[in-house]
This record gives structure tokens, sequence and C-alpha cells, in this order.
């Protein structure tokens, strides 16, 4: 799908980047975002159906099993609207950024191919670029990085969707946005400042609710989830969307 800058504008984009530029965060309603996106029925359902494919994350240094995702990485240039796949590699992060999972190298499963060619996935990143760009102010050579995650919980466990606790990912925008919740209660996104002062507090509920933020300015975390009834596993997907600038900061 190709977009322009000045369509997006026209349809009330800009509008989403001052505010991000201005407030380093915005939350955008489910409503709101399939209104961008404007994917049929069966597009959302089938990209819904991804996060069965999703395998166990064994590198938890909690010993947790609550976890669920894949991983890999796409390239888009300034000048053109191709999402390019990169080769799969192990993903990693520094102990300063995550202190629980850093300085390892962590081989995940990569994405599956229709996950990869998803209508759904290619207008979010294609919609998330053209926004970035606008809040930068000019096109931008971007490297996007993907986590559909599955987190689980029981009644002898608890889900923890972010258990290194309140953190930055070292990018320079990060979204997470929702893609279906089952039997779960908890699982509350809170964004701070950089003295650790809140923000927001925020609840994604919806298919397709997304929050979005300057991940310099900001710090996020998510609070553990559990079953609602308790003779059932409650699940929270999400997808986790990492861009980051190529050629140093902002």
């Amino acid at each position: 799908m190709k977009t322009q800058l000045a369509k997006q504008k026209i349809d009330g984009v800009v509008d989403l980047a001052d505010h991000l530029l201005h407030d380093h965060f915005i939350f955008i309603s489910a409503s709101e975002m399939r209104s961008h996106l404007k994917c049929s029925n069966e597009q959302i359902q089938k990209f819904i159906d991804e996060w069965e494919q999703l395998t166990l994350d064994r590198y938890m240094a909690d010993g947790g099993t609550y976890r669920y995702r894949r991983y890999g990485q796409f390239d888009k240039a300034s000048s053109s609207d191709e999402l390019v796949l990169l080769p799969h590699q192990a993903y990693e992060q520094s102990k300063e950024v995550n202190y629980l999972n850093g300085d390892i190298a962590r081989w995940f499963e990569p994405l599956t191919s229709s996950f990869v060619d998803s209508e759904v996935l290619q207008r979010t990143l294609l919609f998330l670029a053209d926004l970035y760009d606008l809040t930068i102010g000019k096109p931008t050579d971007w490297n996007i990085r993907l986590h559909p995650y599955r987190i689980e919980a029981t009644s002898q466990q608890l889900g923890q969707p972010t258990p290194e606790g309140l953190h930055r990912d070292g990018v320079t925008f990060i979204a997470s946005m929702m893609i279906q919740r089952q039997n779960v209660t908890g699982g509350v996104t809170t964004l701070t400042d950089n003295l650790r002062r809140p923000i927001t507090t925020i609840e994604l509920d919806n298919t397709f609710d997304i929050i979005l933020a300057n991940d310099a300015r900001t710090l996020h975390d998510v609070s553990s989830i559990r079953p609602v009834n308790q003779h059932e596993t409650a699940s929270r997907d999400v997808l986790v969307i990492a861009f980051t600038k190529k050629g140093g900061p902002l």
C-alpha cells in the first residue's frame, strides 16, 4: 500500500504528530486506527490469528513461562514506501535498558511469512512511518523491530508484560498495540517522564488500541495480569513496534 504524507495530513495525522512532538506520547483508539488502516474484518481476523503461532520465550531470567513471542526487523528508507524484511538475527539489549534479560543474544523464532505479508501489518507500519516522519519534520530512514507477544496467566502464575519494570527500550519511538485480551484483569500501562513522574495510565482494551511514545523522553511499565475466571487461562496479545532513526539521534 502506498501512502503519501500529503494524504495523511488530510486524514488528520498531522494533529497526532503535533501531540506526539509536544506531549511525547499519544493514544489512538481502536476505532480511529481502523479508520486509518481501512482493513477488512477478514484481514483483521487473520492478523489476530497470527498470535496462535507464537512460541515460548525460553530466555526469561525470572524463570517465568508466561511469555510467548516471535521477532523480526524491517528497514524503511525515507525515499520509498517499501518495507524491507531483514535477515533473521538475535535480539539484543544492554543491561542498561533491560537489567533482567540484557546482554544476552536471544534467538527467538522468526516472524511467519503470513504475518510479514499481512495487509494489517504493512498498513500499520507505513502509517506509523508517516506519523513519525511528520513528528520529526522530514522523511527518515527507519529500522523497525517487531515483537508480537502473548502473556498468559493462570491461578498459579501471574503474567508479567514488563518483568523488567519501568524502563525504556533504547529506540526512537516505541508503540504498543492491543491485539486481544481474553479472561484478563490487569495489564494497565503506565507512562512516566524521565524523572519517573506519571504522565498517563491507560488500559489498552480493544483490538488496535495503541499507545506511542518518544522513548528517550519517557519510561513505560505494564502491570501484571491474572485471570478473571480462575479455572481458565488468561491471555493478553499485543504487538510492540520499535522505530529507530538510522544514522544517529534526532
